[in-house]
């Protein structure tokens, strides 16, 4: 299998079976917005981020050993080609050995000449290396209801999620700023019209300028360094 597809793996003290029922769990650890079902071959299913969403079809099943999905369709909103994954498979390899489960997670077509292989690798990498990996042995799973996306100043990066502003949004116990976004270069924000506390009573998507907002957790990541500050200097 050529290396260049995007590959991302773990491994876990768990059986093949537990890692085989997790995968298809979708909703536990990718996409809370999901619609149709991946619990057998020829289910499909749509993730839905936002704007974004794919459309897969289970093509291949092999229990406790491999799953096989195929990109029917798909709209990325923050790409040229809206497109590029169509055509594409998304394939898991699991094996069971020694007390533990690794499974081998490839995105077959996912290349690097593609737009989208830097971004999409490093969703793929929170999602398999993270979120499905906290799933299997925290029952904590991190499934994402919009587009996870960075935003930096300086060499300081803040991680964050993108949403487009027809999106309701979460609904959040944890202090957030919000990011009325300007550009990106993909799932980058590069500059901002503002940036303030978020309130979810009070928050109005219709208000902003952009088409899409940024939520980024307030907590201190940089010693001596203020989120809101740090941020206003990505304002145009």
């Amino acid at each position: 299998m050529n290396q260049q597809h995007y590959n991302g793996r773990i491994t876990a003290a768990i059986t093949a079976r537990q890692a085989f029922n997790g995968i298809n769990n979708v909703q536990a650890w990718w996409a809370q917005n999901l619609e149709g079902s991946s619990q057998n071959i020829n289910d499909t299913f749509i993730t839905r981020f936002g704007e974004t969403f794919g459309e897969m079809k289970v093509t291949e099943m092999v229990p406790y050993k491999k799953i096989v999905w195929h990109v029917v369709d798909c709209y990325l909103d923050l790409l040229k080609n809206k497109k590029e994954w169509n055509g594409t498979n998304i394939v898991f390899d699991i094996e069971e050995k020694n007390g533990s489960t690794e499974i081998s997670m490839t995105h077959l077509g996912l290349l690097p000449a593609l737009e989208c292989y830097e971004d999409c690798t490093k969703g793929w990498d929170f999602f398999i290396k993270e979120s499905l990996l906290q799933f299997l042995t925290k029952d904590a799973g991190q499934p994402g209801t919009g587009i996870r996306a960075t935003i930096a100043n300086g060499g300081r990066l803040y991680r964050g999620t993108l949403f487009s502003k027809n999106s309701p949004a979460p609904d959040l116990a944890s202090r957030y700023l919000y990011v009325d976004v300007k550009e990106t270069r993909v799932e980058h924000v590069v500059s901002a019209y503002s940036v303030n506390y978020f309130n979810p009573d009070t928050f109005d998507a219709a208000t902003l300028k952009g088409d899409y907002f940024m939520l980024i957790e307030d907590k201190p990541l940089y010693d001596g360094v203020k989120l809101l500050d740090d941020l206003m200097a990505t304002v145009e």
